[in-house]
């Protein structure tokens, strides 16, 4: 008996041991390497996995800096970047849960953020609440309907454009040039005829034919710099200026198909767009 309890002291003195001496207070140590806390645990929740899409609110930290606060995060379950990554920690989870992850940051920097990690001995803490899954069937499903919704829109961009041009060049009685744009001159100029290789010096106002004006180097006060031919603007740029010489206005509408096509740009530009630019050659080289 004296045996028995002398082993369970010693079993109990090593567990206070190992507490005292974790690298983590208070935390668990995974397989997979990352250290988790939880905060709430919902055991009869789903769990996440690959190719599920996760819907989650996050906080990013070290011991003693903030780096992301309370942020959304939407992302898909997929393969880990490195042993113990993000993705690997948040599989463990369940719908509902909150937790604290600690990675490590050296590697969660270089895969994810593409930088180097910046707080050297300090460890990375994530504190993350899951918020929604949505199964990967499920998804498919809804990026499926979506892209079916964006070819809709396109075709119907598409079929705008011609009658767009045709108002416009119709009211403005705007001439129609060899490569396809639509030339008004304003003030013709008596500078050098710019040609391939030139380093022109423009002032423009880029306008949608609505008149809502989304670019404008007037407004920054400083006219910009092209090296004709170079590619470094649109080709319907290109063809613009080799069209003109030093001094010169003109209005110029640009189809979409010499701007930025059935891709449009970014979120400043949509697609099958015909523009307008507002031009004045300031010098030529």
């Amino acid at each position: 008996m004296k045996n028995v309890t002398k082993f369970m002291i010693a079993l109990v003195a090593l567990a206070v041991l190992g507490i005292a001496c974790s690298k983590h207070p208070g935390f668990k140590k995974d397989k997979e390497g990352f250290y988790y806390k939880f905060h709430v645990l919902n055991k009869k929740e789903p769990q996440p996995q690959m190719g599920d899409v996760v819907e989650m609110t996050y906080t990013l930290r070290t011991s003693d800096s903030l780096l992301y606060d309370n942020e959304p995060l939407t992302d898909m379950i997929v393969e880990s970047l490195f042993p113990g990554d993000i993705y690997a920690a948040i599989q463990t989870m369940h719908l509902g849960d909150s937790v604290t992850f600690i990675l490590d940051g050296e590697s969660f920097f270089k895969y994810f953020m593409g930088r180097p990690w910046e707080f050297a001995n300090n460890d990375l803490y994530f504190d993350l609440k899951l918020n929604n899954i949505i199964p990967k069937e499920e998804y498919e499903q809804i990026r499926a309907e979506q892209r079916q919704k964006y070819e809709i829109w396109l075709e119907e961009c598409r079929a705008v454009e011609d009658s767009l041009i045709t108002d416009y060049i119709t009211k403005h009685k705007a001439t129609r040039t060899d490569n396809g744009l639509y030339f008004i001159s304003k003030k013709p100029g008596k500078g050098k005829e710019i040609k391939f290789g030139a380093k022109v010096k423009v002032h423009y106002t880029g306008m949608f034919i609505d008149g809502t004006v989304f670019d404008s180097s007037v407004n920054r006060g400083e006219p910009i710099e092209i090296s004709v031919g170079q590619g470094g603007v649109i080709s319907g740029w290109e063809n613009a200026l080799m069209m003109m010489r030093g001094g010169d206005k003109a209005t110029i509408l640009i189809p979409s198909e010499s701007a930025y096509g059935g891709e449009g740009y970014r979120n400043f530009i949509p697609p099958y767009t015909p523009l307008i630019f507002e031009m004045e050659i300031v010098s030529v080289e």
